[in-house]
């Protein structure tokens, strides 16, 4: 296995598992009292990223790398897991089968990509592809780019209206990055001819 791939598999499950966790709570405040199956898977998932998070910091860069394989293809299961359940909120949101939750259709989409970008990492790690190919790279700032957007119009849609300077601070946040998204996108349209030179 390639040098670095413990100590780059760790950071990505301790940062990952800590966000998993934190979208399990912001699904569960979201539902609704009287969706208790939702709320209980939302707590199942919360309680087993806490679980692999602990584990990823009670580890080692010294851990044996097939363990530390593992444990990637462990976690990735647990990805896979919650990008599932929420692409299945998502798809009761827009089918009208959820009314009156506080997850917004863009906020559980946002969240599941970031389940999906996770699950994917883990599996990349594990065949050894440490940092991304350049087309990757791309790709990669797109997704963060549009990350980004999403972040900056979740805060100015949670600001009180009357902090006026700070939802147009957001606001401004949110155009500066969809800009950046939209150029990114353009430079990934670009790159077959860019490569042949």
């Amino acid at each position: 296995m390639i040098d670095g791939f413990v100590e780059r598999s760790l950071d990505e499950i301790r940062f990952w598992s800590r966000i998993m966790k934190e979208h399990s709570l912001f699904l569960r405040l979201g539902f609704r009292c009287e969706d208790t199956q939702l709320i209980q898977e939302a707590n199942q998932f919360y309680h087993l990223f806490e679980q692999i998070e602990q584990r990823a910091h009670s580890f080692t860069s010294q851990i044996d790398p097939e363990q530390m394989k593992k444990f990637n293809s462990e976690v990735q299961q647990a990805a896979t897991g919650i990008f599932a359940f929420k692409r299945k909120i998502l798809g009761l949101i827009l089918n009208g089968k959820m009314q009156g939750a506080n997850n917004f259709p863009l906020l559980v989409d946002h969240i599941s990509r970031e389940a999906n970008y996770f699950r994917k990492r883990l599996i990349e790690l594990n065949e050894g592809k440490l940092k991304p190919l350049a087309d990757a790279i791309i790709k990669e700032n797109v997704f963060f780019l549009r990350i980004m957007a999403d972040h900056a119009k979740f805060i100015g849609h949670l600001l009180d209206p009357s902090e006026r300077k700070l939802v147009d601070m957001a606001r401004n946040f949110s155009n500066d990055f969809d800009q950046l998204v939209f150029q990114a996108r353009d430079l990934d349209s670009m790159k077959p001819q860019s490569q042949t030179v």
